[in-house]
């Protein structure tokens, strides 16, 4: 539980419509057994006024204190959290009851969304009401809104606030398995753990060579100077850290997304997979950056190092919402496009190559000497044409009735894709699909290489 009390629900005592009917009934039938006589009529009125009248002598008078929280302030994908009320009843209380509204993406336990207690005549002390919530997909999971009521004897009055809507608990994505044995080409920090490409105080061996005015007396290799007669001395590779630029592609979401052990969509595999490079990263000593491509209301969180930088890049990929489509999106994506990259600077983008802004966009990064490795996003079973009609109900909603016309227009798509991701190529941007651990091993291999070569780039 937290340590916050939670959210205080105020409210009234209101009598019932099952009260006023019982009551009401209760005289009418009670009435007319008297005056017509009908004891049958006395039979029926009878218990139903009695009812009424013991409700109203003993109707609660003084407001319950209920309080709302939830149990934890943010989540990852696949964990649960609890949505608590707690009930400090007051004279006459005799029942509370707790009702959630379905929640897109999160599982209930009990499956009804529902829980409910008695209290005994007399009591005071607070008991709660809570039902467990599982959030299974990344996002802002607003949980609720929940309806708490309380009731004194036979239901006759009613304590019950507006509906309680919490803030929504951010889930932050489920980071896949991520490892990278292969170094950053050009690292530009002070400290860190990558090798550099210049000498200067590190721990990795580069060459033993004559002492030179300046050299420090600790650097001095005795073997080798009592062997030659002459001072030499350890030169080693400086460690430096390195900057990495996230850009998450948000201008499309294709696919379905059933959550955490489901089918995934291709922003599902952009922002888990932007998670888990994060993490790698940033446990290593380098600083990352992030960019959410086409997001609304998210800013540009410029690169740092540290776990309290983890938590504050998860925090942002959990917000993180596709675009509508509109002009106004088209024109975020140019202005966000324009965004300044420091030389040295690993940029890694994250797209399902449906946008050729984006591509285009890494091809020009890649010209001007950034390193620059693409992630293709897109789900395997989407990059096929031949997909069944499942798969198309995915990609529009007119599939199912016009599946040939829908196939064919995602053949014509799949067909530019791959036309504008081999010029990428041919143009030296590496795309390679997410595969988990060693996705970028082979291509940090190759950029290491193309980066102590000799090129051309723009400026």
């Amino acid at each position: 539980m937290t340590a916050a009390p939670g959210q205080r629900l105020e409210a009234r005592w209101r009598v019932t419509s099952a009260h006023i009917r019982a009551v009401l009934l209760g005289l009418l039938f009670v009435g007319a057994g008297v005056v017509l006589r009908r004891p049958d009529a006395l039979v029926l009125g009878a218990p139903l006024l009695l009812v009424g009248l013991w409700a109203t002598a003993t109707r609660p008078t003084a407001s319950p204190v209920v309080r709302a929280a939830i149990a934890h302030p943010v989540l990852r994908e696949g964990q649960a959290t609890r949505w608590v009320a707690t009930i400090t009843p007051g004279p006459g209380v005799e029942e509370a009851g707790l009702v959630l509204l379905p929640t897109p993406y999160t599982l209930f336990t009990p499956g009804l969304r529902a829980a409910a207690t008695a209290f005994a005549p007399g009591a005071g002390a607070p008991t709660t009401l809570e039902i467990i919530c599982q959030s299974t997909r990344w996002g802002l999971r607003p949980l609720g809104p929940a309806t708490v009521a309380v009731s004194g004897a036979f239901g006759g009055f009613r304590w019950e606030p507006q509906s309680v809507s919490l803030p929504a608990i951010p889930t932050v994505p489920l980071p896949d398995t991520f490892t990278a044995r292969v170094p950053v080409p050009r690292p530009d920090g002070l400290v860190g753990q990558n090798r550099s490409h210049h000498q200067g105080s590190g721990g990795e061996l580069d060459q033993i060579r004559p002492f030179r005015f300046g050299d420090r007396l600790r650097r001095v290799h005795w073997p080798v100077s009592v062997r030659t007669g002459e001072l030499h001395v350890t030169a080693t590779h400086a460690d430096q850290d390195s900057e990495i630029l996230l850009l998450v592609d948000a201008m499309n979401d294709i696919g379905q997304s059933e959550g955490v052990g489901g089918s995934t969509s291709s922003l599902d595999n952009a922002v888990r997979a932007a998670g888990a490079i994060a993490e790698h990263y940033l446990r290593t000593g380098d600083r990352v950056g992030l960019l959410v491509l086409g997001a609304r209301d998210l800013p540009h969180v410029k690169a740092a190092a540290g776990s309290n930088h983890l938590r504050r890049l998860l925090d942002l990929l959990a917000r993180v919402r596709v675009a509508d489509g509109t002009v106004s999106d088209e024109k975020r994506l140019r202005s966000q496009l324009r965004h300044h990259v420091s030389a040295g600077t690993l940029a890694v983008i994250l797209t399902p190559a449906i946008s050729p802004e984006v591509l285009a966009h890494a091809v020009a990064l890649s010209r001007r000497g950034i390193s620059v490795v693409t992630v293709d996003t897109l789900p395997s079973d989407l990059a096929t044409p031949d997909i069944p009609l499942a798969g198309l109900a995915q990609l529009s909603s007119a599939a199912d009735d016009h599946p040939d016309e829908t196939r064919l227009a995602w053949r014509l798509r799949l067909l530019e894709r791959n036309r504008e991701m081999t010029r990428a190529r041919q143009a030296g941007v590496p795309i390679v699909p997410w595969a988990g651990p060693g996705t970028l091993d082979l291509v940090l291999r190759d950029l290491g290489r193309r980066s102590r070569a000799p090129r051309v780039v723009s400026r």
